[in-house]
């Protein structure tokens, strides 16, 4: 198989998984009473993240039993070998446990490490498919997607979202902030990178700022704003992508 239908076969299951574990969290959602624990401050899991994370790696392990698996719940498992696959079953689980719609799977595939080559990003409760592939541009529901054109900083539509794993963090990290929000037009914070980061790439939002992201948090989007035309680089010069988030 060559290159291009390689990276389309990942792309196609990719899509097959995210649509199949968005049906399961939908119906979790439910339940009148979701279970939830707390893994450390401000961050939570709950059973259904770890089943839909459970079922889209069985669907990838069934296509790809080679491939290497990076999932929130899971952790890792294999190298780069034969590529890898970067989950979160649930990004936005706090939105997911409180009904908030704006939670989404996201589901990459990258062959080196930070350089995902496929990205599926799927909000069930609003039925909105974001996905990449490398070299193929960027889609939403089939539609071809792309970076606003606001070249005016001060017209920008600003995503930046406050240190709530990090309180700690708060009086730098809200100068910066300060500073964005008196150069920009506007924030929003929807409680999910990876539904962000396809806003971003559809033109609805301008730009993001984050700390402490986890790797999985955006993967998905990260290919998914570089096929509509934008970019990402880290928050802080000189500090590379990394599979660890700054807990």
């Amino acid at each position: 198989m060559n290159q291009e239908k390689y990276i389309a076969h990942h792309l196609e299951v990719a899509l097959q998984a995210s649509k199949s574990a968005g049906s399961l969290v939908l119906e979790a959602g439910k339940a009148k009473h979701i279970s939830v624990r707390s893994k450390q401050k401000n961050d939570f899991v709950t059973e259904t993240d770890q089943a839909a994370e459970e079922h889209i790696i069985g669907i990838l392990k069934e296509h790809f039993p080679d491939d290497a698996i990076f999932g929130e719940e899971s952790g890792k498992t294999g190298t780069h070998e034969r590529g890898r696959w970067v989950i979160d079953p649930i990004d936005g689980t706090t939105n997911f446990f409180r009904s908030i719609p704006n939670y989404t799977i996201s589901i990459a595939w990258e062959m080196e490490p930070f350089k995902p080559l496929v990205g599926v990003v799927y909000n069930p409760r609003q039925e909105e498919l974001f996905w990449a592939s490398k070299g193929h541009g960027a889609f939403l529901n089939g539609q071809p997607i792309r970076v606003s054109d606001v070249d005016d900083v001060s017209k920008a539509l600003m995503v930046c979202v406050p240190p709530h794993r990090r309180h700690d963090l708060a009086d730098e990290y809200f100068e910066r902030m300060r500073r964005i929000f008196l150069a920009t037009s506007d924030f929003r914070s929807l409680g999910s990178c990876a539904l962000e980061l396809s806003y971003i790439a559809a033109g609805r939002f301008d730009g993001y700022f984050e700390r402490c992201l986890g790797y999985y948090d955006l993967a998905a989007g990260m290919i998914i704003v570089q096929e509509a035309g934008g970019k990402l680089e880290s928050a802080d010069p000189g500090q590379p992508f990394t599979d660890e988030r700054c807990d």
